[in-house]
């Protein structure tokens, strides 16, 4: 089983219906856009869409076929899999509700993510449009804690744009190391400044990476490389480079991912972490950790004493 994961984008396309411009700078030039998942199965590709009518109403319809045509680039990946369609649609009060047939239900979680995330940017542009909602086969769409998803915005989905840098801001983040003899997590907390357009939660991975400041043991290699990091539904999700996994550390081996995951979990609004691999979760952790499942905190391999 594979999983893909987070939220960037750059590209070209050409798609019957409306206009998409050329690759380059033009292509962020543009007041509407259409998405596309890139060829790595680990970004949105970003594209300028051109409308034959600058009405909510037509760019509604558009964007519709367009998804349901599942338009892409060759190189890339159309958001919606094969057999997902949009089925309806309604607007009430700024609320685009959209109604999925119910094999979007079969999407695996990080493709779903990225497809949900390209869909609301994709809506939440248009004008009289605040707010988009997900159906799935006529019912609420269910997050993984069986709750209604509810309104999303494109500020719903985290991700750094780039823009505005040089401005900083600070956090209070827990950090949990490896003990001396790599048997337990060890806390340190830290403070630490951060360009706003980065996520909290890429920073507290990064600080794992350059390792503790006392007398603790490091999780993670000091050249492990962040690929991306989403989160969304309380839910995150970490995508490493292969070294991650090729270059474990002499620590008992269910701390590095539980050093990720409680570290997470302390400091960001998560519940949930899910790792993964170049975009694959399909992976074993030495012998027991699997990254295709959901971790929680874990309370039991900390130290009391120093937590």
């Amino acid at each position: 089983m594979k999983k893909w994961i987070c939220l960037f984008f750059l590209v070209q396309v050409a798609l019957t219906g409306c206009s998409l411009l050329g690759h380059g700078e033009n292509t962020l030039d543009s007041d509407y856009y259409f998405y596309h998942i890139d060829k790595t199965k680990t970004a949105l590709v970003k594209v300028a869409y051109t409308p034959e009518k600058e009405t909510t109403e037509y760019m509604i319809q558009d964007f519709m076929k367009l998804l349901n045509n599942k338009e892409h680039k060759e190189d890339d990946i159309s958001l919606l899999p094969e057999d997902v369609e949009i089925i309806t649609h309604s607007v009430y009060d700024g609320v685009l509700n959209l109604d999925f047939s119910k094999e979007y239900l079969r999407m695996d979680a990080a493709r779903e993510v990225l497809a949900r995330a390209g869909v609301v940017k994709i809506f939440a542009q248009l004008p009289d449009i605040q707010y988009v909602k997900f159906q799935v086969d006529s019912e609420p769409f269910l997050d993984s804690y069986k709750k209604p998803i509810g309104i999303m915005n494109e500020e719903s989905f985290l991700e750094s744009s780039g823009e505005n840098l040089n401005s900083y801001q600070e956090a209070d983040v827990s950090l949990y190391f490896a003990s001396e003899d790599g048997e337990r997590l060890v806390k340190e907390d830290r403070k630490v400044y951060f360009d706003k357009n980065v996520t909290l939660e890429t920073v507290v991975v990064e600080q794992l990476i350059k390792g503790p400041k006392g007398a603790a043991a490091p999780t993670l290699p000091s050249d492990a490389r962040i690929v991306s990091i989403t989160t969304t539904d309380q839910i995150c999700y970490v995508n490493f480079s292969r070294n991650f996994v090729e270059e474990p550390l002499p620590v008992k081996e269910e701390l590095p991912v539980y050093s990720i995951v409680n570290s997470l979990i302390d400091s960001c609004h998560v519940e949930k972490v899910q790792l993964s691999i170049e975009g694959v979760t399909d992976v074993t952790y030495g012998e027991k950790m699997n990254f295709d499942q959901f971790y929680e905190k874990n309370r039991e391999i900390m130290d009391e004493m120093k937590e």
